[in-house]
């Protein structure tokens, strides 16, 4: 993930001021732009002037407008006239835009900070704030925090989510509104017909099957075959469903996607778990690659939920259902047939370490169909977990932290043994997250990202409830 951000520097409007404090600006300019550079996040784009006059505003604010940004840094370290502020920021109408000033006492950057900001915003533009040293951590995961959320909005522009189905089992949760997401968000929907990934299956080369299956036979854990649900047949089925989905992707330029399955496919053909998980990892038997968003049950408010959260933090992202609560242990247990990224069954860069600890066992009895589930348990370790829901026309995401936990795997077969699990410890008092929680879904991410999740709210419009 790289974030392409502009810097944009601000000055006093009288020349022979302006003339004393240039070099300060540029110093302070060039520490931003390093420390920015020296994370490996992001790219920086420099403005070729400092703004001290009006007309320098608006030409260098629309330099930048052409470069395609995620967000512009309006490095503001001495009291520069708000008024130029204002002039680039309503050039820049749509980038999301972040005042940083550093902590010198012997400047008035503090003051000129409050100034740029409080026109921008009195004027009705949309600008946040950070005031500190980027040198400091503390300051520096400030500034990338809104630079992450910045990059997932400005990205989720112009994206296309393929619905592929329809509402699944009688879930709300799979409606979508396709003007509400392209005003609010700039997300185009294209339907498609859960039939053609059946229709493309078929026309996989039996080779490309054999290909599949020997690497999943090489790597997974244990590939269960009992000859009746789950056979070569079933599971080479399934490998063509998932080529099929890839090609339609490619093809038709989805950047993420939510599959009905139930019970269409899940019935009277293969269930999609498999290529749920495939798709949101970050490799398959072709090598790596970027993981697509691949939401269950079409549940699109999961699917732009998933995509939001792997823009923010660029790793794939988890899709399970409550399942359970376990007082005695004060966990809740997250699990669902597919939807699950084997990347977290061990958090490995390394594709043979993920899969080893996952077992391809047979369909449970409840589904008509064959083909396998795809079953782990999520590795421990830190979690975001989110959820965007809507009631009506109003967004609302719902956030907060918690910690995978690993169990006994025996522990397990109290729910549904051959389903992917993560067994979750959360900040929230678990009776009041129920009541809470608007959905029977729930997604995460590896690490802390509440702060990137505040700021993408703020920058949408979007209601954001930490639990």
């Amino acid at each position: 993930m790289t974030i392409r951000v502009g810097i944009l520097s601000f000055s006093d409007g009288r020349a022979r001021v302006h003339d004393t404090l240039k070099d300060y600006i540029a110093s302070c300019e060039a520490a931003l732009a390093a420390r920015l550079r020296g994370t490996g996040e992001v790219e920086v784009v420099a403005a070729q002037e400092q703004v001290a006059t009006s007309e320098l505003a608006e030409r260098m604010a629309s330099s930048l407008l052409g470069e395609k940004l995620d967000a512009c840094i309006l490095n503001v370290p001495v009291f520069a006239f708000p008024s130029f502020a204002a002039i680039a920021a309503r050039i820049l109408h749509g980038v999301p835009l972040l005042a940083t000033s550093p902590a010198n006492g012997s400047y008035p950057g503090l003051g000129g900070l409050q100034a740029a900001v409080g026109m921008i915003r009195q004027t009705g533009g949309q600008c946040e704030k950070v005031w500190g040293n980027i040198e400091e951590d503390s300051v520096l995961q400030r500034v990338l925090a809104f630079l992450r959320a910045a990059h997932a909005v400005s990205r989720l522009r112009g994206q296309v989510y393929g619905l592929f189905g329809g509402r699944s089992i009688g879930m709300g949760s799979g409606a979508v509104s396709p003007d509400v997401w392209m005003q609010r968000f700039g997300v185009d929907v294209d339907h498609v017909d859960q039939l053609e990934i059946l229709r493309r299956a078929r026309l996989v080369p039996p080779e490309e099957t054999e290909r599949a299956l020997r690497w999943l036979e090489e790597r997974m854990g244990a590939v269960e075959y009992d000859g009746k649900k789950l056979t070569r047949e079933s599971l080479g089925m399934q490998v063509n469903c998932y080529i099929a989905l890839k090609a339609l992707i490619a093809e038709r330029g989805l950047s993420f996607v939510g599959v009905k399955c139930h019970y269409d496919l899940s019935e009277y053909f293969v269930t999609q778990c498999l290529s749920a998980a495939l798709c949101n990892d970050p490799y398959d038997w072709d090598g790596e690659k970027e993981p697509v968003v691949f939401a269950c049950e079409a549940d699109s408010d999961a699917a732009l939920t998933m995509q939001i959260l792997k823009l923010i933090s660029g790793l794939p992202v988890v899709f399970m259902d409550f399942r359970h609560y376990m007082q005695q242990e004060n966990l809740f247990a997250f699990c669902n047939c597919g939807a699950c990224a084997t990347w977290y069954a061990a958090r490995s860069e390394d594709p043979a370490e993920n899969l080893r600890r996952v077992r391809l066992c047979s369909v449970i009895p409840k589904y008509g169909g064959c083909g396998c589930h795809v079953q782990f348990m999520a590795e421990a370790g830190p979690m975001t977990f989110a959820r965007l829901t809507h009631r009506m026309d109003h967004y609302v995401m719902q956030a907060f932290e918690g910690t995978f936990e690993k169990l006994p795997v025996e522990r397990m077969r109290e729910t549904c043994e051959a389903w992917p699990h993560g067994y979750a410890s959360v900040e929230s008092e678990p009776m009041e997250l129920l009541d809470r929680f608007a959905s029977n879904h729930i997604h995460a991410v590896s690490g802390c990202y509440l702060r990137e999740i505040r700021a993408f709210c703020e920058l949408t419009g979007v209601e954001l409830e930490v639990l």
